[in-house]
């Protein structure tokens, strides 16, 4: 396995999640792996329905994956926001976007993953 994603999948077996995950890279089978794992523990069964939400960049402008990101957890320690293909987000490519989420990675929600 990768040292890098040997080391997030550590943490996350050691339940450290952290707020932000950025997966990117030549092989999709490790950002599968950590995503897939993230999606399948990072909430219990009856906490997903109101904490997990599961985009894909295509289909979703920055300033509503931030509206998620920025929700507090209902009756859970944590939410789960998850971008399928983040790479495809349309206004990703103007600076404004790029902005708005440059802004939350450096001052992420604590309780989001």
């Amino acid at each position: 396995m990768d040292a890098a994603a040997k080391k997030i999948m550590d943490e996350l077996r050691a339940g450290k999640f952290a707020p932000v995950y950025m997966l990117q890279g030549e092989e999709p089978f490790y950002i599968d792996l950590i995503s897939n794992y993230i999606e399948a523990h990072a909430l219990s069964e009856s906490e997903r329905g109101f904490n997990q939400v599961v985009v894909y960049g295509k289909d979703t402008p920055v300033n509503v994956i931030l509206t998620h990101a920025r929700r507090f957890p209902m009756m859970a320690e944590r939410q789960v926001v998850i971008v399928r293909e983040a790479q495809d987000i349309p206004d990703l490519q103007k600076e404004s976007g790029s902005k708005l989420l440059l802004d939350y990675i450096t001052r992420p929600v604590p309780s989001t993953v």
